[in-house]
């Protein structure tokens, strides 16, 4: 079976899609079937490029959704059996599902819509919508994250409930040794203004002078433009003798993926503030290595962290909501501890990639 994943970007491009597509890839290749990537080359090094990747250069990008005319060119003319389309929002996926064929579509959701956006995305949204209500019409099989994505997918689209499947994210998991925790809160994945990364910088500056050993480390890639806003942000705060960037981490690297879960080990707590989440990767790294999680109420985090059980929630995107969960964790370590123990006991139990990949499987057999 030749089975393609289309996706706007790949690794050695830094996200939570990309990783998700390497992760199913391997699973697909395992199984004894063909599977190869194609991506764009937006924003992404040559070096380090996937082998069973093809790179399709763009022409141009608007909010990150690239066009390329010779991905659509090759979707003409392409001999698949199934195409798995990630995200309905981006060019490669209308491509494929306009040159659809004989294969049959599945499209994995990650993220449906942003729960917290500006003014300017959430009109580009809207204009793009009914291509991405195309997209899921022509999927023969549709994939979310969690039952709360699947809510909000059939709230804002028209698609029969009966093709749309929960399957959750899920990660390799790493060797259970725990280190001992620093006093850094941890902030790792893209860091752009979609994942809020100000805001972890507003928070720290109401408690560097409760929390003297606080300390931030943001650890991904990010745009030089947008990293100076960052820096000028913290400087503004008197605070950017604690705040570090580090990275970016390619995990396909042995050396770097080690430096990046020692991070994840070590940190006395992890932030994701993202406003448009599937479920996101980098929480499900974090937890598995006892590491107490803070996470905006957005996509399927809130249904993957309960508030005092596994982690800690907040409502809404406001620094002195988080700034107060990060001085609960910081003043209260027995609170930490076992946020941390049941945090890992979630991801063991349920968000095992092994799992999550042979359900995948499951669902090419059925098509």
């Amino acid at each position: 079976m030749k089975i393609a994943q289309i996706t706007h970007n790949y690794l050695p491009h830094i996200g939570g899609i990309e990783q998700y597509v390497f992760r199913l890839s391997e699973t697909i290749e395992g199984y004894g079937w063909h599977s190869v990537i194609l991506t764009t080359d937006q924003a992404t090094p040559r070096e380090n490029r996937q082998k069973n990747a093809v790179y399709f250069p763009v022409l141009v990008s608007c909010m990150r959704n690239p066009l390329s005319l010779q991905y659509a060119k090759a979707m003409r003319r392409h001999s698949y059996d199934i195409m798995h389309l990630h995200s309905m929002w981006f060019l490669p996926s209308l491509f494929a599902a306009i040159f659809k064929g004989n294969a049959k579509i599945v499209t994995t959701v990650h993220g449906v819509f942003p729960d917290s956006s500006s003014l300017a995305q959430r009109f580009g949204l809207y204009v793009y919508r009914p291509f991405a209500g195309f997209v899921l019409k022509r999927s023969d099989q549709i994939v979310v994250l969690s039952d709360s994505e699947k809510e909000k997918l059939l709230r804002l689209f028209n698609v029969p409930a009966a093709k749309v499947r929960v399957i959750s994210n899920g990660i390799c998991l790493e060797d259970s040794c725990i280190e001992d925790k620093q006093t850094t809160v941890l902030f790792t994945g893209r860091i752009n203004a979609d994942k809020n990364p100000e805001m972890l910088i507003q928070a720290a500056a109401i408690l560097h002078q409760k929390i003297p050993e606080l300390k931030i480390c943001f650890a991904g890639p990010v745009n030089k433009d947008y990293l100076k806003q960052l820096v000028k942000l913290s400087e503004s705060f008197g605070i950017e003798k604690i705040v570090s960037f580090v990275g970016p981490f390619n995990q396909t690297i042995p050396d770097e993926r080690k430096q990046l879960m020692d991070l994840y080990r070590q940190a006395a707590c992890f932030v994701a503030l993202g406003s448009w989440e599937g479920l996101p990767t980098r929480l499900l790294e974090a937890m598995q290595f006892a590491t107490p999680c803070v996470t905006f109420a957005s996509g399927g985090s809130s249904q993957l962290i309960i508030d005092n059980e596994n982690g800690l929630v907040i409502e809404r995107l406001d620094a002195g909501l988080l700034a107060d969960a990060l001085q609960k964790l910081f003043c209260d370590r027995q609170l930490a501890a076992r946020l941390g123990k049941n945090a890992r006991k979630t991801v063991v139990n349920d968000y095992n990639w092994a799992k999550i990949g042979s359900q995948l499987i499951e669902l090419y057999k059925a098509l």
